[in-house]
């Protein structure tokens, strides 16, 4: 199993819609077998069109032949080789996927916007002050408008600062997250190491991933979001 490093989530989601689309494929062709179209016998030369017989019914008791609506069957995960000694997992579908890497980019995303619409408050407030000078700058005292300039000024500062702010208060939930996220994970991945007789788990899905290529039964990412939603 070969693939790209920086398409493998896209590589993914077009595995996902393929899939889809293969299934309403599959339907679409069990529901015509089940209806197939009525066959008129051809008409005969020299006689006039006539509305044709009505299909021809089937003696009673006898069977009639239908195909099975039987749903696609989904390829059977690979199973693990017995005899290796390394593995893989993607930590960037266990973030994406597992309960706790989804509460994880939860909280980033509540954070990110209480901040950014703080900071747009901010904005708009300063932005207000600079209509203001621009509007009256004719017509406003020097004193008014010496006035309004401080007013903007340390409102700009003001939002430079909360710009600044909203950045490292970013960087250190991430940092949490990242931190937290690990302290669940890396033990899980230890103890399958440890079960299996392992040498060494790679780590895929993010930049300069040493893997290029590997054999698809390799991959315990599903058996590690498996262990992580279940753990206490």
């Amino acid at each position: 199993m070969s693939f790209s490093l920086t398409k493998v989530l896209t590589q993914m989601r077009r595995m996902t819609i393929t899939l889809a689309f293969g299934v309403l494929m599959v339907a679409a062709g069990t529901a015509f077998a089940q209806n197939p179209p009525t066959q008129q016998p051809p008409p005969t030369q020299g006689a006039k069109p006539t509305t044709p017989p009505p299909a021809i019914q089937p003696p009673p008791g006898a069977q009639t032949p239908q195909t099975p609506a039987t749903p696609p069957k989904l390829p059977a995960p690979v199973p693990f080789p017995a005899d290796a000694k390394v593995a893989y997992v993607n930590l960037q579908e266990v973030v994406n996927t597992s309960k706790s890497g989804k509460s994880g980019l939860d909280d980033m995303k509540a954070l990110n916007d209480k901040l950014v619409a703080a900071v747009n408050a901010k904005q708009k407030d300063v932005q207000a002050i600079q209509d203001k000078i621009n509007a009256q700058r004719t017509v406003a005292s020097d004193a008014t408008l010496s006035g309004w300039a401080k007013d903007l000024d340390r409102g700009q500062r003001e939002l430079e600062f909360m710009r600044q702010d909203a950045q490292v208060q970013l960087d250190q939930k991430q940092q949490d997250l990242l931190n937290t996220f690990q302290a669940k994970v890396l033990p899980i991945v230890e103890a399958i190491r440890n079960e299996k007789g392992l040498w060494v788990i790679f780590q895929i899905g993010v930049d300069n991933s040493p893997i290029i290529a590997a054999h698809a039964g390799l991959d315990l990412t599903a058996e590690v979001i498996k262990r992580l939603d279940s753990a206490k």
